[in-house]
């Protein structure tokens, strides 16, 4: 059928669904998930759901804690903040509205006790979750 688009993004945002439910009996599912995600966008050149498949490795891995009890999905956005991208932008990066990216962003630095986007950018620095927000 050549779905092959469709079957990638599904591996993948199941496997970092199972990743954010943080159940150790999940991780052989996860792994198989995002392996099986990572060979399709391998071999039809989706290099940006590579770029998340890789970003699953840091913090939000199971058994991680986030700080200051941020969620997976607010660390993604937090990353993108690194990089400059406004809600739209990020919205549009993570296939969300830009509404919703803006509830994320508030929610963020209301965990976080930043003032604004800049000292949010700051505390992921500082926290170690902007590793790989450079990059790409």
């Amino acid at each position: 059928m050549g779905a092959d688009t469709w079957l990638a993004h599904t591996a993948y945002e199941y496997g970092r669904m199972l990743l954010a439910r943080g159940r150790a009996e999940d991780a052989s599912r996860v792994a198989s998930l995002l392996t099986e995600a990572a060979a399709l966008a391998e071999r039809i050149g989706m290099h940006t759901l590579l770029d998340r498949i890789s970003g699953l490795d840091s913090p939000t891995a199971p058994g991680s804690a986030l700080p200051d009890d941020l969620s997976p999905r607010e660390v993604e956005v937090l990353r993108l903040v690194v990089r400059g991208l406004s809600n739209r932008q990020i919205g549009e990066a993570l296939f969300i509205s830009e509404h919703t990216a803006a509830n994320h962003m508030r929610s963020i630095l209301r965990k976080t006790s930043c003032a604004n986007r800049t000292e949010a950018a700051t505390y992921a620095h500082r926290h170690g979750l902007a590793d790989d927000a450079t990059e790409g």
